[in-house]
């Protein structure tokens, strides 16, 4: 019938379609100033929806922005010292509970890792690293993936990664010195 759709949608009420309809069969100047009335009043609706809909788009955006804001300049970081000085926050986190069930994931998955290195001296510390340790080298360096994704895949933090890595290197530098 319409093409408008706020003609369209004005007229679905039912009282308003009655009153256009009559209007129709017998036009009067009183029943045409109520009809331009009550579409004034719609329209002023519509308006106001339609601000209040992009207030709480922008504003929802503001509110994300601010949240990621806050979690970018207040993040837990796990090296910072406790009250003492002596000791880290993330010391305070065993190994077990940061890798969980870890061994059991990727008892074989990474192997092979040993295979990559020709010096044989090296590659017989490397075999000898447990799975976790040998999957965040894969990860690394083989799969070419950054300590914030290795991170995330094996739901650890950025902090404790960093740091299982570095005993790695450090394990891996102390076993070939010794050699």
């Amino acid at each position: 019938m319409f093409q408008n759709r706020l003609l369209k949608s004005f007229l679905d009420d039912e009282k308003v379609s009655e009153l256009y309809k009559s209007y129709l069969k017998n036009p009067t100047t009183h029943t045409r100033d109520t009809i331009e009335k009550l579409f004034q009043i719609h329209v002023r609706k519509i308006q106001l929806l339609s601000y209040f809909s992009r207030v709480l788009h922008f504003e929802s955006q503001r509110y994300d922005k601010k949240i990621r804001r806050n979690n970018r300049f207040n993040q837990l970081i796990l090296d910072n010292d406790i009250n003492d000085g002596e000791n880290k926050f993330i010391d305070l986190i065993s190994n077990e509970s940061l890798y969980g069930d870890f061994e059991l994931i990727y008892s074989t998955e990474y192997t092979h890792l040993e295979t990559i290195f020709e010096d044989k001296q090296l590659y017989n510390i490397v075999s000898k690293l447990s799975q976790k340790k040998k999957h965040i080298l894969h990860s690394i360096f083989v799969e070419n993936l950054t300590e914030e994704e290795v991170s995330k895949k094996i739901g650890v933090s950025k902090q404790a990664l960093n740091k299982a890595k570095n005993e790695t290197f450090q394990k891996i530098r102390q076993d070939y010195k010794k050699i």
